[in-house]
């Protein structure tokens, strides 16, 4: 079975204006996140605008969204934070890293800041994707173990190679 993951930071409390009518709305439970479903397809939109959070899914670039346009249709799980190497090398690729997460207060502002400067980059499946968001709001790095380890070491060689010459 094949799983659909979607990386993004839960903020918690978030406040989002409504485009028409410029009224400010209270989410309960927001979550940053970075790309998606045809975030490499600029300015393409899938569906109306959630009447919630006023998502337009399918936008590109770093969105603020309620909990379940978020999750659309994906299930949730933890990615986990300075594992061992042995859990790392014995778990799902792309669901947990060997490094460490920092305080929550300095990952939100991480995140709001990839969100206002929008100066995340173009949405990229292999070298830009949300789990190089999340990893890089959490730990200051950006990291794609789903990429890198999806071909076992030799790919993770190639991957980091590769990452290195795109920039």
């Amino acid at each position: 079975m094949l799983v659909k993951l979607s990386s993004g930071i839960y903020i918690g409390e978030a406040k989002v204006t409504d485009p028409i009518s410029g009224k400010i709305r209270k989410l309960k439970h927001a979550v940053i996140h970075f790309g998606g479903n045809n975030s490499n397809i600029k300015g393409k939109t899938s569906d109306a605008p959630c009447r919630k959070c006023f998502n337009k899914h399918g936008d590109p670039g770093v969105t603020l969204t309620c909990s379940k346009c978020f999750q659309k249709g994906d299930m949730f799980s933890t990615y986990m934070y300075d594992v061992s190497f042995i859990t790392f090398n014995t778990t799902t690729n792309g669901t947990c890293t060997t490094a460490s997460c920092d305080e929550p207060d300095v990952v939100i502002k991480r995140a709001y800041g990839f969100l206002h400067n929008q100066n995340f980059g173009d949405y990229d499946l292999v070298f830009n994707n949300c789990e190089h968001f999340a990893t890089a709001c959490k730990t200051g790095k950006a990291r794609c173990n789903q990429a890198a380890l999806g071909f076992g070491v030799a790919g993770a060689i190639v991957y980091k190679a590769a990452r290195r010459l795109r920039w």
